[in-house]
């Protein structure tokens, strides 16, 4: 089944809503909803705006870069920068998350991040080689996905 551009853009407007929303009603960092950096930026700011942000960004890409020749391109380079970003951030944060989030959680959280990264890192390249649009589009949206539930996770000391 193919999707049409607007089908992938409110689609995916929606969907990364629903994943920022969830991970702002859980209120605290848990394994399976790791509240990434942002949302907790964001919070000194308006903690409502946060659903709307990923989905900005989202919007833009879609917006700007989605017409270009080298979609596919452009979200695998998205996705190795905010993977390797990502990383260096876990490098960076490791100790806190061992000290106040404590090292079963880190571990599991990293794993989220790698396996999530690495699928849409692996869906980027097949989208590449087969010149497939559907994939490039389906590797964009994971990436937002991450980015609105487990990229960059706030590691730090608990209020």
């Amino acid at each position: 089944m193919r999707f049409s551009q607007s089908q992938w853009l409110y689609g995916g407007i929606g969907g990364l809503v629903v994943v920022s929303s969830i991970v702002i009603i859980s209120g605290m960092p848990s394994v399976w909803v790791p509240m990434p950096l942002p949302i907790v930026l964001m919070a000194f700011i308006n903690r409502l705006l946060f659903p709307f942000v990923t989905s900005f960004f989202y919007v833009l890409v879609l917006k700007f870069l989605l017409p270009t020749k080298g979609f596919a391109k452009i979200v695998l380079a998205l996705v190795v920068v905010f993977g390797l970003l990502n990383t260096l951030y876990f490098q960076i944060s490791w100790e806190y998350g061992i000290k106040y989030q404590g090292l079963k959680h880190t571990k599991i959280v990293a794993i989220e991040n790698f396996v999530g990264f690495g699928t849409a890192f692996t869906i980027a390249i097949i989208a590449l080689v087969k010149r497939s649009h559907s994939l490039a589009l389906t590797a964009n949206l994971l990436l937002f996905v991450l980015l609105s539930w487990c990229a960059f996770p706030y590691l730090g000391e608990l209020p």
